[in-house]
């Protein structure tokens, strides 16, 4: 059964801060506007400040919908699961501000030892109510490791502005910003601030690498009867590079299948060719 509480409790705030992966939705006031859901990762982007207060660093992408959302009605949901040990879904309701980098608070939040490639502003939500669910349905995911694409990508964009005189290169990360970032989809007003500021965006050397070491007591993946859900990373790699999921477990019930579905056509096989036989005398 789900519940719900008024604050984060204890013993969520680490299962929190551990997950590799979460889902962030807002929406606008519009009926006819576009409903929004962006998953984020990198670890250690997510902080929990305290039990009614969260934040996370939001890294740059193709579009604002998030931004531009909480800017206008400030309503955003983050939604947490369980890919390994027990089961649950933690979905985390608020009221969320924007904090773009050159501001105080996102200085404040996300020191320069901190901030990574490409981090645009300090998500902070203000947090009224926190719900968790079975999660029973969520299957287990081993987790292989983050991917480096988008740390590289927006680390060559800031260094185009770090060399520039102006800190606002033509191709680089403040440019990016003002061309992709200003509104939404909907035409909802984005990023107004972080495109202006004098300030170059930089970081230390280690935040610009996504590969992070396994940590001690990190939950594992049940086994047993539950290993046919288990999907691992293999070592595959698609067209670009990247990690190919595959589910493992299910050989010996699909050769079972297999068996079984030949028997049957057999069977229609060996009944055709009798009446074909009958028929025919």
């Amino acid at each position: 059964m789900g519940k719900f509480y008024e604050s984060i409790p204890d013993f969520l705030i680490t299962w929190l801060e551990k997950q590799e992966v979460f889902w962030v939705a807002t929406a606008p006031l519009s009926p006819e506007g576009h409903v929004n859901i962006s998953p984020k990762g990198i670890r250690g982007s997510f902080r929990v400040g305290n039990p009614n207060r969260v934040w996370y660093q939001d890294l740059t992408g193709s579009g604002a919908e998030m931004i531009a959302h909480i800017r206008e009605n400030g309503r955003i949901t983050l939604c947490f699961n369980a890919f390994e040990g027990p089961p649950r879904i933690c979905r985390v309701f608020g009221r969320g501000s924007v904090y773009e980098f050159g501001t105080p608070e996102y200085d404040e939040l996300i020191p320069m030892e901190e901030r990574r490639p490409g981090s645009r502003a300090a998500i902070v939500i203000d947090v009224h109510k926190v719900g968790t669910t079975c999660g029973y349905a969520v299957p287990f995911y081993e987790f292989k490791g983050h991917r480096q694409l988008l740390l590289d990508y927006f680390d060559k964009h800031e260094r185009r502005d770090q060399a520039d005189e102006n800190a606002h290169a033509a191709k680089g990360l403040k440019a990016y910003w003002e061309e992709h970032n200003t509104r939404s989809i909907d035409g909802l007003p984005g990023m107004a601030l972080a495109y202006t500021v004098e300030r170059k965006p930089d970081c230390f050397d280690e935040m610009r690498r996504a590969a992070v070491p396994e940590r001690e007591g990190d939950p594992q993946p049940r086994s047993g009867k539950d290993s046919s859900l288990t999907a691992v990373a293999t070592g595959g790699k698609d067209k670009v590079g990247n990690g190919v999921l595959v589910k493992k477990g299910m050989d010996r019930q699909r050769m079972g299948d297999c068996i079984i579905a030949f028997a049957v056509g057999l069977a229609v096989a060996v009944m055709y060719m009798q009446v074909a036989l009958r028929c025919a005398v």
